[in-house]
């Protein structure tokens, strides 16, 4: 039985309750699954750490509380990417094969597709020809861990850029970043976010740590 944690950074009580109906309405043949709820005035990184340093679930599905999985073989789906490939470290449901030099992720080329916005629509980003396609970033709507590896809190202080550097401390230690295939978006995402003064306060962060290491 393989054993999943699904951490949900939530704030909004109402938001929560629906994201767990989605939850709780997944396909757990075979599953094990643990709900965390987490928040956080200071940094989503932060509250990320302190549940997983207390959950001992081998995979990890990092989300926000507007961010609902229609996928109801989601917890199958996500096994099968990551049993093809041993080396891959974490999933998302869109990404960018290389991290443009400004940090800004979807002005390079993309993977991956999502419900978005309201009403919803489908963002439909490249389609991996096979089961996954190997990224150098996802957005943090959602991520899935096979391996702990600590968020860098102490550079990332905020809610932006801490999906990005997750993604590049996996690459640091070797692990390979991916999207799955999707034939239909596997979630709805409810948020369009927004690149405000803290957004680009974030991303020089980013760029001073990472730099060197992106296309």
């Amino acid at each position: 039985m393989e054993h999943f944690a699904f951490i949900i950074c939530s704030q909004d009580g109402s938001r929560y309750a629906r994201c767990l109906q989605y939850l709780q309405a997944l396909e757990r043949s075979n599953i094990q699954a643990e709900i965390w709820r987490v928040s956080s005035s200071r940094s989503i990184a932060a509250a990320y750490n302190r549940v997983m340093e207390r959950s001992n679930a081998r995979y990890k599905v990092y989300l926000h509380d507007d961010v609902f999985i229609l996928n109801r073989r989601f917890c199958q789906d996500v096994l099968a990417v990551f049993q093809a490939d041993p080396r891959i470290g974490l999933l998302g449901m869109c990404g960018c094969k290389k991290v443009p030099a400004n940090g800004v992720w979807w002005e390079g080329v993309g993977y991956g597709r999502v419900y978005h916005g309201e009403p919803p629509r489908a963002l439909l980003f490249h389609q991996p020809e096979g089961p996954y396609e190997e990224v150098a970033a996802v957005d943090g709507l959602l991520m899935v861990t096979r391996y702990d590896i600590p968020w860098r809190e102490d550079i990332i202080d905020g809610f932006h850029f801490y999906d990005l550097s997750h993604c590049l401390e996996f690459a640091r230690r070797g692990y390979r970043v991916a999207v799955p295939r999707q034939e239909e978006p596997w979630c709805y995402h409810g948020s369009g976010g927004k690149c405000d003064r803290e957004y680009h306060r974030l991303r020089q962060v980013f760029l001073r740590e990472y730099a060197a290491e992106l296309s």
